[in-house]
């Protein structure tokens, strides 16, 4: 049977150009600290630090990527490295020497793959740290040899990831810069024995930057105002559903992209209003006017192709939206986990 020319092509734009998304939560990136209270500015699209692109990575800047994500031609400072919009050098965590922490990886897009983490001790948050410092300090999975996280392929189109990393026995600072890489797993390429498969090849890369600091398990260098609180612009609420005094629950915001619903969305401007006013600490996001869709699925003849659902999500929870409505149907889930 031969497949009409129209539908393969679709299909193999589907395979193709489908790119994932995601973004480090804990500690908070330099691009998700505006997510958690930090006074640093809202980066809309904080999970779309993936080195230009990829594209821009292998074809223009031959592989190269910025420490922190940001293109690798990007004149420096580069956004989100020393210097930039986004990097203030405000600490997000505060940790002990020797510590096992906790990670947290957010994906809007889940391309599978894996998460490695570096550190570097910088202690100046006005000089970018380098790539020579931070591969001195590859943070193991707790228990183990392994720097790297293997995302499990259990089919989720999005997901939370959460586990723990060993920091090392003897650094200690006052800024260290956390480097988190995320290597895409679903790409075509060559495999190092020569044979081609899935997830081998050129990898489509996401980095972020952390900014943390390590003190003695004395806590002596710990200042007054962060003992143990590691982000004193943090809100919470109360969830009235559950029973005290499990009901207290941090305040972070989580949603991508914010629109109309069907009542507003012929009204100018209110696209801008809802986006700014849903995605800002704390939000004001009536629902009456806005929704923040968490999840897409294909719809029509699109829906089933292999890659589909993963491409309406790149496409639509981004800003601006780039939704197309005749191949992709968005709503709210009511929890992220």
């Amino acid at each position: 049977m031969l497949v009409p020319l129209s539908r393969l092509f679709v299909c193999l734009c589907l395979c193709s150009l489908v790119r994932g998304h995601g973004r480090l939560m804990d500690p908070p990136a330099r691009n998700s600290m505006w997510r958690f209270g930090f006074p640093n500015p809202v980066n809309y699209n904080d999970n779309e630090l993936f080195c230009g692109g990829y594209a821009v990575q292998w074809e223009q800047n031959d592989g190269k990527c910025g420490l922190c994500g940001d293109p690798h031609h990007v004149k420096e400072p580069r956004p989100h490295e020393a210097g930039g919009l986004y990097a203030k050098g405000i600490i997000s965590r505060h940790y002990s020497v020797g510590q096992e922490i906790d990670i947290e990886v957010e994906l809007t897009a889940n391309h599978y793959g894996r998460f490695e983490i570096f550190l570097c001790p910088n202690n100046n948050p006005y000089q970018m740290a380098t790539q020579e410092c931070l591969d001195r300090y590859p943070l193991y999975l707790s228990g183990t040899k392994s720097f790297a996280y293997d995302i499990p392929e259990d089919g989720k189109k999005k997901a939370i990831f959460r586990y723990k990393v060993q920091l090392p026995a003897y650094v200690t600072c006052s800024q260290c810069v956390l480097q988190w890489s995320y290597y895409t797993g679903n790409q075509w390429g060559t495999c190092p024995n020569g044979t081609e498969a899935q997830g081998c090849g050129k990898s489509e890369t996401f980095r972020n930057c952390a900014d943390v600091a390590i003190h003695t398990s004395a806590g002596a260098a710990i200042p007054p105002l962060f003992v143990g609180v590691d982000n004193p612009y943090l809100l919470y609420y109360k969830d009235v559903s559950k029973p005290a005094p499990y009901n207290v629950f941090p305040l972070v915001v989580r949603e991508q992209v914010c629109v109309p619903n069907s009542l507003y969305k012929t009204i100018p401007g209110v696209g801008e209003w809802c986006q700014s006013n849903c995605l800002r600490y704390p939000p004001n996001c009536p629902a009456k006017v806005c929704e923040c869709p968490s999840t897409c699925e294909a719809i029509g003849e699109y829906a089933g192709k292999p890659g589909a659902d993963v491409k309406c999500m790149d496409d639509c929870l981004v800003y601006p939206s780039k939704c197309p409505t005749d191949r992709c149907s968005c709503y709210e889930e009511y929890s992220t986990n």
